[in-house]
C-alpha cells in the first residue's frame, strides 16, 4: 500500500501582518502545512533557498526592499517547482498581469475571499502535480528510450560481427584447377544471411562445390547453414574417396533432421562433384532452383531438382544427374535471392544473360538486377559459375574495396572504414576519400574499441582526402586519448596544418608497425545519427581557431537551426 502523499508546503509574502495571518490560516485550512512567512522578497528568497521543497507561494507585488515581481523572475530560476500565485490591488493590478506573463498560476485580489483562495490553491496545486506526473512519464519514457537505443545498439554490432564471422566461413580463393574457371559472387541482404557456398579439391581429379540457402532471413537462416555446413561430409572416412552427391545430401539431410526438430526450419541445396579427368559433373539438388547448363549453339539445359529441401523428413531421397562438360560450357548455380519472383520471365533472362560467353559472375548479377530490380527488403544473394576452359577465377564476397595496391586489405565495393587487431592495438583504417558517410561507422568502431582499454591505430595510408567532417571526427578521437595516426599522405597532413589540428599533428608516428589483414566495416545511413555527426564534428574545428570558427560558424548554426539545438 503506497504512503500517503505529504502535505505541501506554502510560503505567504506580504509586508502586512494581518494578512499574512489571514492569508496562512485560510492555507492550512486547505491542508497546506507548514505555512512559512515572509514579509518581503528578500525575506522570501532566503526562505525559499533554506526550503526548496515549497509548493505554493503567494505574494503580494506592492512590498519594500524586492516587490513581488522581482522575486517571481528569480523564483522562477531558482525553484521552477513552485506555483505562484500574487495578490493585487485595483492599483497594481497592471502588475498583476504582468505577473501572470512571467509564469504564475493566477492572481486574487488582495484580502481575497476564502473561497477564491480555495479554488485557486487547489487548482495550483492539481497543475503542479501533473507537471510533476508528466515531468515523471517524459523521464521514464526517456529512460526507456535510452535503454532500447542501447539494446538496439548492442544488437546491431553483435549482427556485425556475426557479419565477420559469417563471411569467415566462406571460401578466401579458389582452389588450382587447370582448364577450368570458377567464380563466386556473394551479398547478404542483412548484416547475416542464410546463403553459404564452399569448393573444394578432393585428391588429382575431383573438385567438390555447393551452394546453400536456409529460408528466412538474419540470424535462423545464418546459424542454419553454419549448422549446415558443420554436418556436410564429402570423403569417405574409409576409402578416401569422394562421396556421390546424392549420398552427401541424404547424409546431411539426416544430420539435420537429428539436430533440430523445429517446424518452418530447411534449406535447399546443390552440390556438385566436378571431375576433371572425365570432363563431367555430377549434381544432387535438394529442393533448390534449377542449375543452368549452357552450351554454345545448343538451348540451355535446366538441372531441376533431385530431392525435396533438408531438413523437412529424415528419411528423404536424393537422385543426381551427371552432365559431359565439353570445352566453353557454363554452369550456373544461384540462390533464389537472384531472381525475385521466380517468373519464367526471369529465368528466361537469365538463361540470355549467361549466353554471353565472356560475362562474369558479378555482371550477370548487375544486369540481372539492372533489369528486374529486387527492391529495398533484398534477399541473400549467391552466385557460383563454372566455366569449361581456362581462365582467372575469383571470389567475391562483398568486402572487396577498389583500393587494390593497399597491403593486408580484403578489398569491399564502396567501403571506406576498415578494421583489423594485432596483439598490441587495433587498426581502423581509411580508403580512399572519407567523407561525412564513412564517419559515424568510424566514430562508433572507435568508441568501441577505446572503451574497451586498447590502444587504436588510425591508419590513412590509403587515404586521398578528407571532408570537415572527417576531419572534425578525427580530432574528437584524438583529443580522447589512446589514439595514433599512421601513413599519413602530404595532402592529408597539409589539411591538419590548415586548420590548426595540432592535437592530431602531435599524434601522426612514424615508427608503428603495419596494419594487419583489415576486414570492411559496414557504413549504415542513418540520417538523424548522421546529421548529429556532422554538427560535433563542426564545433570541435570550430574550437581549435579563431580562423575556424568563422569558417564554420554559419554550418554550425545552420546544423543547430535543423537539429533544434539551442546552444
Amino acid at each position: 500500500m503506497n504512503p500517503a502523499p505529504a502535505p505541501p508546503v506554502a510560503l505567504v509574502v506580504d509586508d502586512e501582518p494581518v494578512t499574512r495571518l489571514m492569508v496562512k490560516r485560510t492555507l492550512e485550512g486547505l491542508g497546506c502545512t507548514p505555512v512559512l512567512e515572509a514579509h518581503d522578497g528578500i525575506a522570501a528568497q532566503k526562505v525559499l533557498r533554506e526550503h526548496p521543497e515549497v509548493a505554493l507561494v503567494l505574494t503580494d507585488i506592492m512590498m519594500p526592499r524586492m516587490d513581488g515581481l522581482e522575486l517571481l523572475r528569480w523564483g522562477r530560476e531558482a525553484v521552477p517547482h513552485t506555483m505562484w500565485i500574487v495578490l493585487s490591488g485595483l492599483e497594481t493590478f497592471d502588475s498583476a498581469v504582468t505577473a501572470i506573463r512571467l509564469g504564475a498560476f493566477d492572481f486574487l485580489p488582495k484580502s481575497p475571499r476564502s473561497e477564491e483562495m480555495g479554488v485557486a490553491v487547489r487548482n495550483a496545486l492539481e497543475r503542479r502535480q501533473l507537471l510533476a506526473e508528466r515531468e515523471r512519464l517524459h523521464r521514464e519514457l526517456q529512460r526507456k528510450v535510452r535503454q532500447l537505443e542501447e539494446t538496439s545498439e548492442v544488437l546491431r554490432r553483435d549482427l556485425e560481427r556475426a557479419e565477420v564471422i559469417q563471411r569467415a566461413l566462406l571460401p578466401r580463393s579458389p582452389p588450382p584447377m587447370e582448364g577450368y574457371c570458377i567464380q563466386a559472387v556473394y551479398r547478404p541482404g542483412q548484416h547475416v544471411g542464410g546463403d553459404l557456398y564452399d569448393v573444394a579439391r578432393i585428391g588429382e581429379r575431383h573438385l567438390a562445390f555447393y551452394l546453400a540457402d536456409a529460408t528466412g532471413h538474419g540470424v535462423t537462416s545464418a546459424m542454419l547453414s553454419v549448422l549446415f555446413k558443420q554436418r556436410l561430409v564429402l570423403v569417405d572416412p574409409a576409402t578416401g574417396l569422394a562421396l556421390p552427391p546424392a549420398e552427401v545430401l541424404a547424409a546431411v539431410n539426416r544430420s539435420i533432421c537429428e539436430a533440430h526438430a523445429a517446424p518452418g526450419l530447411f534449406l535447399t541445396a546443390v552440390f556438385g562433384l566436378l571431375d576433371t579427368s572425365e570432363s563431367s559433373i555430377t549434381l544432387a539438388s535438394a529442393g533448390h532452383p534449377p542449375v543452368l547448363h549452357a552450351r554454345d549453339g545448343a538451348q540451355t539445359r535446366l538441372i531441376r531438382r533431385t530431392g525435396p529441401a533438408l531438413g523437412l523428413a529424415p528419411d528423404a531421397q536424393f537422385a543426381q544427374e551427371r552432365l559431359q562438360l565439353l570445352a566453353g560450357d557454363r554452369i550456373l548455380l544461384y540462390t533464389d535471392g537472384l531472381l525475385p519472383s521466380g517468373s519464367e520471365r526471369e529465368l528466361d533472362m537469365l538463361q540470355q544473360l549467361l549466353a554471353r560467353p565472356l560475362a562474369s559472375a558479378q555482371e550477370l548479377m548487375a544486369d540481372l538486377h539492372r533489369q528486374a530490380p529486387t527492391g529495398a527488403d533484398r534477399d541473400d544473394v549467391t552466385i557460383l559459375l563454372i566455366d569449361a576452359h581456362a581462365g582467372a577465377s575469383c571470389f567475391d564476397n562483398g568486402a572487396e574495396s577498389t583500393i587494390a595496391d593497399v597491403p593486408g586489405v580484403l578489398p569491399a565495393a564502396d567501403n571506406v572504414v576498415f578494421y583489423g587487431e594485432t596483439d598490441h592495438a587495433a587498426y581502423l583504417a581509411l580508403r580512399g576519400r572519407a567523407t561525412w558517410m564513412s564517419c559515424d561507422a568510424l566514430h562508433e568502431a572507435a568508441l568501441t574499441v577505446l572503451d574497451s582499454g586498447r590502444s587504436l591505430v588510425l591508419d590513412l595510408s590509403g587515404c586521398e582526402f578528407m571532408d570537415s567532417t572527417c576531419l572534425g571526427t578525427v580530432h574528437e578521437l584524438i583529443a580522447r586519448g589512446g589514439v595514433s595516426l599512421a601513413g599519413v599522405c602530404p595532402g592529408v597532413r597539409a589539411l591538419f596544418e590548415e586548420l590548426s589540428m595540432d592535437q592530431v599533428l602531435a599524434a601522426i608516428r612514424a615508427d608503428l608497425p603495419a596494419a594487419p589483414e583489415l576486414h570492411a566495416l559496414s557504413e549504415r545511413r542513418d540520417q538523424g545519427a548522421a546529421h548529429k555527426r556532422i554538427l560535433r564534428a563542426h564545433e570541435a574545428l570550430s574550437g581549435l581557431s579563431e580562423r575556424n570558427r568563422q569558417e564554420f560558424q554559419d554550418v554550425v548554426d545552420s546544423l543547430r537551426g535543423q537539429q533544434g539545438d539551442p546552444e
